[in-house]
């Protein structure tokens, strides 16, 4: 960062445009929240890149997207990009 301090970044590879990533990514962030953190999810950031009319048209989405109050999965917050949704 421009102050010095160091970032870690993980990609998790998408297989398709089935967004079969989505509950991996919030997996991982959650997973590393509870371990490395002790629950501070303030010190991680999931950040999920949408493509293809992917967020209209794939369900898991919007699963995951309600996952995010429950108890057990949450992470604290998810920036979604949303790109070429149109497309669809």
């Amino acid at each position: 960062t421009p102050t010095g301090k160091r970032i870690s970044v993980k990609l998790a590879p998408n297989p398709s445009h089935l967004e079969a990533v989505n509950p991996v990514v919030e997996g991982f962030a959650r997973a590393q929240g509870d371990e490395e953190y002790n629950g501070d999810f303030t010190k991680i950031l999931p950040i999920l890149i949408h493509g293809d009319a992917a967020v209209a048209g794939q369900g898991i989405v919007y699963e995951v997207t309600q996952m995010a109050k429950l108890k057990g999965y949450q992470t604290g917050g998810t920036v979604h990009f949303v790109i070429n949704n149109q497309v669809g």
